[in-house]
């Protein structure tokens, strides 16, 4: 059964847009996705484009989830805020397991697509936006409904690991996944490809037309990122993680998994230690099933004293830290737009990363840090000693990281360029006839 939360908004030149989605924040969790959808949404209203946003049910009451949405959108909710149940597994099976996906999304994005094809019917929808697999349902829908094609569709497919796993498991266990994303993106009259590094990727992996890709960039809101820093926690966690020992400092922050290439920064540090002063300290924000691995290599390395893994830290605590360390570290093996390589740089801070994703798109070597070749260790050491070497630099380095991040990767600039692309197409819609679209 859905559920509706109505507020009535409309106006003459408002561009009304059904954005299908899975989760949000705060009402799913804090991913990057959840935040993605938050953001854009609620950038998206202060330019009076009005969003009636489909995700599944939080796991929570009406009535705490109502108050925490609003209290976190203020007065840009959207106009209309509609729940889909997603879990039809069975308690024995996780529902955002690989197996578990495979059972809910598919029925999920159908109904979701069934219930955006009724309201573009019904004339209550300018543009159809979707974010990653939910293009399906309502793709495979549109092709065979012509009345949907005079309504633009726009799709972000996002990072898109299934595509980018090296383990052959996950490959083969990906399959059905990369068949739902390359088919309802092909649908789809725009593709979105979250950083210009990456646009080559849609193409070649999920089969799109060149020509209808369009770059809008994953991003971050500086204010709150900013405005999250507490100083009595800043305090706090100097004294907790024991951070007044001359440093340098470095952070990596993430899941502790295979991918995120930690186990390949620490064999990195392991060589550096005799180059790296005394107080040197490498923290780790983060949970996942690689932790007891990566503390068994650390203690194996002679790093121990050196490296704190800190666990999962909420808002306030993970950016006030952002303001006490000195250099981002972000070692992945692969990697999407990667919103945490842009939390670092927003607080000022100079990055070593892989050159994986959307990374180049914001990291340049000598400029606000370095890049390196994903999963290459001789790399990885050599860009930290170059790194450390030019301390002196890290102030102008941040300085850019900065400047970068504002006038790229904010997400006021970033809404604005998605409010254009609506814009565009709706010329074009009004200028010729929907086109015959194949899968």
């Amino acid at each position: 059964m859905n559920a509706k939360y109505t507020r009535q908004l409309s106006t003459s030149d408002q561009i009304r847009v059904a954005m299908l989605a899975r989760v949000v924040f705060p009402l799913h969790g804090f991913g990057g996705i959840e935040r993605h959808v938050f953001h854009l949404v609620t950038h998206l209203a202060r330019l009076n484009v009005a969003v009636r946003l489909y995700v599944q049910q939080p796991p929570i009451s009406d009535a705490n989830h109502l108050a925490e949405w609003q209290a976190a959108t203020g007065s840009y909710h959207p106009a209309e805020l509609v729940l889909l149940r997603y879990d039809y597994t069975s308690p024995l099976v996780r529902p955002n397991s690989i197996l578990g996906r495979q059972i809910n999304y598919p029925w999920y994005t159908w109904q979701l697509g069934c219930q955006a094809a009724a309201d573009v019917r019904r004339g209550v929808v300018d543009i159809v936006h979707s974010q990653g697999l939910c293009a399906t349902g309502y793709g495979a829908i549109r092709v065979r409904d012509p009345l949907l094609r005079y309504v633009p569709f726009v799709a972000n497919p996002h990072g898109m690991e299934e595509f980018r796993t090296p383990d052959w498991r996950k490959w083969l266990a990906y399959a059905p996944f990369r068949a739902l994303y390359a088919y309802g993106h092909r649908c789809a009259d725009r593709v979105i490809a979250t950083d210009a590094c990456t646009q080559d990727d849609l193409p070649r992996y999920l089969r799109v037309d060149a020509g209808r890709v369009a770059v809008i960039p994953s991003a971050i809101d500086p204010d709150e990122c900013l405005q999250a820093v507490r100083p009595h926690l800043r305090a706090e966690l100097r004294q907790r993680y024991h951070l007044d020992n001359g440093g340098p400092i470095l952070l990596s922050v993430g899941r502790l998994e295979r991918n995120k290439g930690y186990h390949i920064l620490i064999e990195a540090l392991a060589r550096l230690r005799h180059d790296l002063p005394t107080g040197w300290r490498w923290l780790v924000v983060g949970q996942g099933q690689e932790e007891p691995e990566l503390r068994q290599q650390v203690q194996a390395a002679g790093l121990a004293a050196h490296v704190g893994f800190l666990g999962r830290l909420n808002d306030a605590e993970l950016h006030s830290l952002y303001e006490e360390i000195d250099l981002v570290v972000h070692p992945t093996l692969y990697e999407g737009s990667s919103l945490v390589t842009l939390e670092g740089m927003i607080h000022r801070r100079p990055v070593v990363a892989s050159a994986a994703g959307g990374i180049p798109d914001k990291v340049f070597d000598g400029r606000n840090g370095y890049l390196v070749r994903p999963g290459n260790v001789d790399d990885l050491a050599a860009k930290l000693r170059l790194a450390l070497a030019q301390r002196d630099q890290w102030p102008a380095w941040g300085a850019e990281s900065v400047h970068i991040v504002k006038s790229t990767f904010a997400w006021p600039v970033v809404a604005r360029q998605t409010k254009t692309l609506y814009e565009r197409l709706l010329e074009e819609q009004n200028a010729c006839k929907p086109r015959s679209i194949s899968a």
